[in-house]
């Protein structure tokens, strides 16, 4: 085919480009071929900026409206422009790893190819997220420079402009810092796995086995929506992704069978957003929070399991009694693979298997993504449907670069975020305002670190959400005497949850494009089922047990009074346990679901009695109306 320029005829070159990207990727992380590990950062950088010119054009064009053949050309100049920079790099590599920090001068063409990086990641950023990084960025770029300008409660010393550079550019600390180096290895491993997982047609496991558990269940469609959206959490990290991977589906089914459209947007939107915080993959922000906490993914893993499975299971519930409070449906039949088709395919269920017991034993995080995907590919040979060919591997490898393209664009936009944030030190001065602001009150400092995890999460995926406020919330919670593995996931928490927070919650959002409902409405109806989730970090930053953290005793009693807790705050947001709730009943509910969730004797004997007063009152009420209970 003869070369034309346009989108589609430099297609071919993007896909060599992302292939290349891919195989770069396994031979360097798994332990085949050895590179510094700046050098790896940069040509990644280099790689995920060359192909984001070369897949997303400069802005959306209408249907039928040709893209310019000079945006075109501009793109393959920048995509040029930003391989030389790799080059550029590799060639000065000595001279740059040996050089005195902050003492050596720092070169004309150094500061060139420094501006170029930090304008084409701003660019790249801008192509797949939109403007609120790069905004959020290019104010803290601004203030590097001029901050020195500004009063004294927000000024710095001042920086040069060879300084500025070096530490963004050479050093480190800024585009090639944690964020980045996180997307090299441990993120894209992961989205590899995640790609292949589907790719291979043996992710069809979890729409079908959703599908089967719920199969007799009132209201099934949206339990469907738990089901999958969790087990589909395991392979994608995004919220949005995830309501556009199972939405499709859920949301039609639970419209026809008697749900409210904003309801229904709403429960998708909750649940996709909840595949973040299940274990074992969990998003690709966790392996952020095992690197910046120290804590290593598998502590990561294990302290989310118990608030994961609480923000499930008030969901579950929640679901369940909307429909039986309205009398929804079941269910179709039609839909319902059968049992035997079930167990012929569970295997598919292996690779996660192999992942977790890998983990489980301690191995590098990156060695069990890789080991992991191999799984996918020998395991996808007894079937042939799921066996790959040369055409679908290759397909496969591409498609995993092309993966990769956000998440990593994110990290390197705030990989200039966290730089400029440790170079200014304002956020050292962010952390003794809201700290005097809050004086000596625990609960003042959460909520304020609470509103603005919301604030800075607004229209911000999570990758570079969470980092943001683990630089800056992060610390103040730890000054304040929380462990740093509690201080972390309090802020990961609320970074996660202002998809589903209004005003701008963009799970919710696509949940109600699917629906066709209002936006706002599906956002607040959002909120309200993910309530156990706004609630539960404040808990367990008093008592970590309920992050696993403490005697099995503890985190057991812990575990099980905070599943009580979760099913009666489901009952007093619902108006419905064993029948409809008085007024009263659901303040009592509400109480004792926050009084269970609170980890002590006290609290929990409180929650634990006013939970039975409301049954027993209901029961008596119940038996005196001739009702019957409904099947679940």
């Amino acid at each position: 085919m003869a070369f034309s320029l346009t989108r589609e005829g430099i297609k071919p070159f993007a896909k060599a480009l992302a292939l290349a990207l891919a195989l770069f990727q396994i031979w360097f992380t798994s332990g085949f071929g050895v590179l510094d590990g700046s050098m790896m950062r940069v040509v990644f950088v280099a790689f995920i900026t060359a192909l984001i010119f070369l897949y997303i054009p400069c802005r959306k064009f209408d249907k039928g409206e040709k893209e310019p053949t000079w945006c075109v050309l501009l793109d393959l100049c920048l995509a040029l422009l930003a391989l030389s920079v790799a080059v550029w790099y590799g060639m000065h590599l000595d001279e740059i790893t040996t050089r005195m920090r902050y003492i050596d001068e720092v070169s004309t063409s150094a500061k060139f190819f420094g501006c170029v990086t930090v304008l084409l990641v701003f660019e790249i950023t801008r192509r797949t997220t939109g403007w609120a990084l790069v905004i959020v960025s290019g104010i803290l770029v601004l203030y590097t420079f001029f901050g020195d300008m500004l009063p004294r409660a927000v000024k710095h010393t001042g920086f040069d402009f060879g300084t500025i550079v070096e530490h963004l550019f050479l050093l480190n600390e800024g585009v090639y810092g944690i964020p980045i180096g996180t997307a090299t290895s441990t993120l894209f491993g992961f989205i590899m796995f995640g790609t292949f997982l589907e790719k291979s047609g043996m992710s069809s496991i979890f729409m079908d086995l959703a599908c089967y558990l719920t199969r007799n269940s009132q209201g099934g469609p949206a339990k469907v929506a738990i089901f999958a959206s969790a087990l589909f959490g395991t392979i994608s990290g995004s919220a949005s992704a995830n309501v556009y991977g199972t939405g499709i589906f859920t949301i039609p089914l639970m419209k026809k069978v008697g749900y409210r459209a904003p309801f229904a947007g709403a429960v998708e939107a909750v649940a996709s957003t909840g595949g973040q915080l299940m274990p074992p993959v969990m998003g690709t922000a966790a392996f952020l929070m095992a690197d910046l906490s120290g804590a290593g993914y598998l502590a990561v893993a294990k302290a989310a399991l118990i608030p994961a499975i609480l923000y499930y299971l008030s969901l579950l519930f929640m679901i369940h009694f909307e429909a039986v409070k309205y009398n929804l449906g079941k269910l179709d039949p039609e839909m319902v693979p059968s049992g035997k088709s079930i167990l012929r395919r569970l295997y598919y269920l292996l690779p996660i298997g192999v992942l977790i017991a890998l983990l489980a034993m301690g191995r590098n995080v990156v060695f069990c993504a890789n080991v992991a995907t191999l799984s996918i590919i020998i395991l996808g040979m007894f079937r042939k449907e799921t066996r790959f060919t040369f055409r679908s591997f290759i397909e496969a490898l591409i498609a995993s670069s092309r993966g990769a393209l956000m998440v990593s664009a994110c990290c390197a936009a705030s990989g200039v975020i966290v730089g400029t944030l440790s170079l200014t030190g304002i956020g050292y001065k962010f952390i003794n305002l809201i700290t005097i602001l809050a004086g000596d009150s625990m609960i003042l400092l959460m909520v304020m670190l609470m509103l603005t995890s919301f604030v800075l999460g607004m229209g911000v995926p999570t990758t570079p959400a969470y980092i943001v406020v683990a630089t800056l919330g992060a610390p103040a919670l730890i000054k304040a005497g929380a462990p740093v593995l509690v201080s972390h996931m309090f802020v990961f928490y609320y970074a996660i949850l202002s998809f589903i927070t209004p005003p701008v919650c963009v799970a919710a959002f696509a949940g109600a494009a699917i629906a066709e409902s209002k936006a706002m409405e599906t956002g607040f109806i959002a909120m309200k089922l993910g309530i156990v989730a706004f609630i539960v970090p404040y808990m367990f930053v008093f008592e970590p047990a309920l992050l696993s953290i403490g005697s099995t005793g503890e985190i057991l009693w812990a575990a099980t009074s905070a599943i009580v807790g979760a099913i009666a705050i489901a009952g007093g947001m619902q108006g419905y346990l064993l029948a409809n709730a008085t007024i009263l009943e659901r303040i009592m509910l509400l109480a004792a679901g926050v009084s269970c969730i609170y980890p002590g004797l006290y609290t929990d004997m409180l929650g634990f009695g006013l939970l039975a007063l409301t049954i027993v009152l209901q029961l008596i009420r119940r038996r005196s109306s001739g009702a019957r209970p409904q099947q679940a």
